[in-house]
């Protein structure tokens, strides 16, 4: 049963935090293009935040099948390395959900890009910080990247 579930959680991290931490690195650079008027920078914008989004809660799989990895082999109990590489996947999950993807979110719609399933009618998006927000979106994307290389290098050790 180790390998199959092994496999699975190998193949979640590779499909899953690969683009999205591309993503979620590339968004703020692509926005801000785009509010400042370059012409194919809006439409970056778009798909790299459907990707942060769409891929950052598929890339939750990681750590729940990391989880399901240590039941199937007990011993893994015993290792600290596994048990905190859990807990580093879950707060860069809790990161991207609580903090990447919200100012995502006041970006696209300051530049009057979010889907209609996306949209609340009240919200309004017109005193965004541009600078502020940019600089927070990369310092936040880039703990959550480094929060997943430090899991790789765990996973690895």
């Amino acid at each position: 049963m180790l390998t199959p579930v092994l496999i699975l959680h190998v193949l979640a991290a590779l499909i899953f935090l690969g683009p999205v931490t591309f993503a979620v690195s590339a968004f703020p650079k692509a926005a801000l293009a785009a509010h400042n008027g370059e012409g194919h920078a809006a439409g970056r914008a778009q798909i790299l935040h459907r990707v942060s989004s769409t891929y950052g809660m598929l890339s939750l799989l990681v750590p729940l099948l990391g989880v399901a990895v240590m039941f199937t082999e007990m011993s893994y109990w015993r290792e600290g390395r596994f048990h905190a590489s859990i807990a580093l996947s879950l707060v860069a999950w809790i990161i991207l959900l609580l903090l990447i993807l919200p100012k995502q979110r006041k970006a696209m719609g300051s530049l009057n890009l979010l889907g209609v399933e996306e949209h609340d009618g009240d919200e309004d998006f017109s005193g965004l910080d541009w600078q502020k927000n940019t600089k927070q979106m990369n310092m936040f994307g880039g703990i959550f990247s480094l929060l997943w290389v430090i899991v790789a290098v765990l996973m690895v050790i």
